[in-house]
């Protein structure tokens, strides 16, 4: 039953009543409504009658008790807040923060062009992000299962990323739900029914939301599906489960791309991507296929974006972002060559980075910021790297001598140059 405008509704745990203010909108579960306690909006989802069951309502209740995981990356998903019922109704739903639409996008906007199209580099941070969060969420012991699309939003502007409908999220491997998942994103195994959804099947659906998201396209969506006529369960069933088939495979070609206009924004973004981003691709959909244990993991992806989000660089003739991968770069929009500019590499014991010392270049160690490149004031013919830390940096000059860079500080950009940066060393390079 629908919910009208004005109705009261009971917040168990809160023991409040809220206002029910407008439908935002709806989905195969149930629908999505604004209420309000009089000073704070929120945002209620509200099952249909025959999603409101106890099993339901249990996960719902785990869900609260246990809370979201933790740090930066937990605070993305947008966690349940409290059961919501109404009097001598068995219908029930459950409250959550309200994501503020006008700033964030779902990735069909920006496909329908009604919300702007992230840069390439904002695209690598809203997949960083996309990735980092749902590594946080399997290390504490969950798996999403239903990874889409429509569950994911973000800044087109800054890439800040929102992870919604947080309500099918279970314990892995043990906990029971009433979706399995959206059957574009569903690993073959859950489509054919030999196995239940877990961490495994999510990695797979990640694969693909990285993909859409990168090419704006399904990564089998090729000949074979462009010679279907009618596009039912079977169909898909076909498509996703019983032969899928990369459209970049390398190998196999009979389902490449099909000659037709609608399918030339995937050839054209896909060469947007950087050949290691290709890679990763190509490896979730054919190894990956079949194989759970070689899908490519959230720390993989995590590593990629952050790499290629320090290694963009701006072509000087037309300005657009592009992405240096360790080769000779031409501009994706002008075909002009690009200069590289002198590099970074920061290593420590389990990993190494290359950031391009380009201007205002943050430098980032995991997610945390610890440096950017910048002017001196008075001379804007010399750059340096600005301590962004708490801690002192230790700085070797090729001639042997060092210096202390304080906090906010400058270390001169010259070739050579070595720091120290906590358990990072970090070194010039042309």
């Amino acid at each position: 039953m629908s919910l009208q405008k004005g109705q009261l509704v009971y917040a168990e745990t809160l023991q409040q009543r809220l206002i029910v203010q407008e439908k935002l909108g709806e989905g195969g579960q149930g629908e999505v409504y604004s209420v309000t306690d009089g000073e704070n909006t929120y945002a209620l989802k509200w099952y249909k009658p025959e999603q409101s069951t106890r099993e339901q309502k249990q996960a719902i209740n785990y869900l609260l008790k246990q809370g979201g995981p933790i740090g930066i990356a937990g605070q993305r998903f947008i966690w349940p807040l409290d059961i919501i019922t109404i009097e001598r109704q068995e219908n029930f739903g459950y409250l959550m923060p309200l994501i503020d639409t006008s700033s964030f996008a779902e990735l069909g906007e920006v496909q329908a062009h009604r919300k702007p199209a992230p840069s390439l580099p904002i695209l690598c941070e809203i997949s960083y992000q996309i990735a980092n969060s749902y590594r946080a969420l399997h290390l504490s012991g969950y798996c999403y299962r239903d990874i889409a699309a429509g569950n994911v939003m973000f800044n087109p502007n800054s890439g800040e990323v929102l992870i919604c409908d947080n309500d099918n999220v279970g314990i892995n491997r043990q906990s029971k739900s009433q979706v399995w998942g959206t059957m574009e994103y569903m690993a073959p195994e859950l489509i054919l029914g030999k196995a239940d959804p877990s961490i495994e099947t999510d990695l797979y659906a990640l694969a693909v939301l990285l993909f859409n998201i990168w090419v704006w396209h399904h990564p089998f969506h090729g000949e074979m599906e462009y010679s279907i006529y009618v596009w039912d369960i079977p169909a898909k069933r076909r498509i996703y489960g019983e032969i899928p088939i990369f459209i970049f495979d390398p190998i196999d070609n009979r389902n490449k791309l099909p000659i037709d206009p609608e399918y030339s924004t995937a050839n054209k973004r896909w060469n947007y991507c950087p050949p290691s981003l290709q890679a990763l691709f190509i490896r979730a959909f054919t190894d990956g296929i079949d194989n759970p244990s070689l899908r490519i993991t959230e720390g993989e992806w995590q590593e990629l974006f952050l790499q290629l989000k320090n290694c963009s660089i701006t072509c000087v003739k037309c300005q657009a972002e592009n992405l240096w991968d360790q080769a000779e770069l031409n501009c994706w929009h002008c075909n002009a060559e690009i200069p590289i500019a002198p590099k970074l590499i920061l290593t420590d014991e389990t990993s190494q980075q290359i950031v391009l010392l380009t201007n205002q270049k943050q430098i980032f160690t995991e997610y945390q910021l610890i440096g950017q490149v910048v002017q001196n004031p008075n001379n804007p013919k010399i750059w340096g790297i600005r301590n962004l830390t708490t801690m002192e940096w230790t700085a070797l000059f090729p001639d042997g001598t060092k210096k202390i860079i304080e906090p906010q500080r400058a270390a001169p950009l010259k070739l050579g140059l070595k720091l120290k940066i906590g358990e990072v060393e970090a070194e010039i390079v042309a």
